[in-house]
């Protein structure tokens, strides 16, 4: 094996990833998926939905881990598809406001987050 003649920082930590990947088998899809079966996002695990095709969305409804109570959060089908290629929540659901968002995350509604830190 010879050795490597020195590149710059990126391009190693590139090969590097390559490398992780070709060994473990893993593509940045499968790490994704895997993650969303370990982290869950509450809507995804937790909730049922409703699509409207009509309006091109989609409205989640489960219970709140708190209270109990059934609370809803409607997402646009084109956020929901950013969401599931692996954009980050708070970038994908950019309509949604931070109560909503916090409940598609963590399953607290509004009602249940005042109660939890009031």
């Amino acid at each position: 094996m010879r050795p490597l003649a020195p590149q710059p920082k990126s391009l190693i930590l590139k090969d590097l990833q390559e490398v992780k990947s070709y060994i473990l088998g893993l593509t940045r899809g499968s790490v994704y998926a895997i993650l969303i079966e370990v982290m869950g996002r509450y809507i995804h695990t937790k909730c049922t939905y409703v699509e409207n095709h009509a309006e091109g969305t989609y409205t989640f409804t489960g219970p709140c881990k708190k209270t109990g109570k059934p609370y809803s959060v409607t997402i646009p089908g084109n956020e929901l598809w950013d969401l599931n290629q692996g954009e980050l929540l708070q970038v994908a659901l950019k309509s949604l406001n931070a109560d909503d968002r916090e409940f598609a995350a963590s399953g607290y509604s509004p009602e249940g987050w005042n109660e939890v830190f009031a």
